[in-house]
């Protein structure tokens, strides 16, 4: 038990050191007068723990692969869609912005980045504006949201199975927070059609609070004290977004149906 312990503690600490570290690149990008070696150092330190994270959750996946047959499915589909995103294919192309593929509006406003490639952005858009919502359409929130997700879904499944679920009260405020972070997401999205120009301030606000809201408090705060899904109730966007689509959904065949009963 004690040795469970330290290993909790010890997973819970590497994802500290790595968000702090960000943090510290985030506080020495807003500094003009920083020099480069302390960037430089935050970077290269931040980049060593996110892979050791990485190997972490890798190693995770295949206990719980292992440990639980029903979900080996589930796992193995978020699985490749993860390390896909977040590791195969930033390192083939030398480019981290192909994460955008997975991470499309309105979970992020990565994919309108002047740095993201032109096929990242392109596939990343298809799958935002047309393949997520026909998908949740078709078969509801439980296809991204549970098998696609490289974010919240696998995370659910790797680090937030160590921690047991305890949203409670705090579940009132997953009726406020996303519809207000996808309004402020919709917002950004128009303000950059009319004036692009202002893509730049918006990415660089929307990456703070990508950081304090999907990152640090997911990681540090969330999963640890409410569950593996905390990020996905209290705050994700783009969960919400899907489930919209499934509110429209039902509602646009309760409208049929009346239509029908009228006759």
């Amino acid at each position: 038990m004690r040795l469970k312990k330290t290993l909790l503690f010890s997973l819970w600490f590497l994802f500290f050191l790595t968000f702090t570290a960000e943090l510290v690149k985030i506080v020495l990008y807003l500094d003009p007068n920083t020099g480069h070696k302390p960037l430089g150092m935050a970077h290269a330190f931040f980049w060593s723990c996110l892979l050791l994270i990485e190997l972490a959750m890798a190693g995770l996946a295949v206990y719980f692969f292992i440990t639980y047959p029903k979900r080996r499915i589930r796992l193995a589909v978020l699985s490749i869609c993860h390390f896909t995103v977040i590791l195969a294919l930033p390192m083939l192309f030398n480019n981290w912005s192909w994460t955008c593929l997975l991470y499309p509006w309105p979970h992020s406003l990565q994919c309108f980045d002047p740095a993201t490639s032109r096929p990242a952005m392109v596939i990343s858009l298809f799958i935002g504006f047309l393949l997520v919502p026909y998908l949740s359409y078709r078969w509801g929130a439980r296809i991204f949201c549970g098998y696609l997700c490289p974010h919240g879904a696998f995370f659910s499944e790797t680090y937030g199975r160590l921690f047991s679920r305890r949203p409670g009260k705090f579940l009132k405020l997953g009726r406020i927070i996303p519809p207000v972070y996808l309004a402020l997401m919709v917002i950004a999205l128009i303000a950059f059609i009319c004036v692009p120009n202002v893509i730049e301030p918006m990415r660089t606000a929307q990456k703070l609070l990508y950081f304090i809201t999907a990152e640090f408090f997911y990681f540090v705060i969330g999963i640890p004290l409410l569950g593996g899904r905390s990020y996905c109730v209290l705050i994700c966007p783009m969960g919400y977004f899907v489930r919209q689509i499934q509110t429209f959904k039902r509602r646009g065949g309760q409208l049929e149906s009346f239509n029908d009963d009228s006759r």
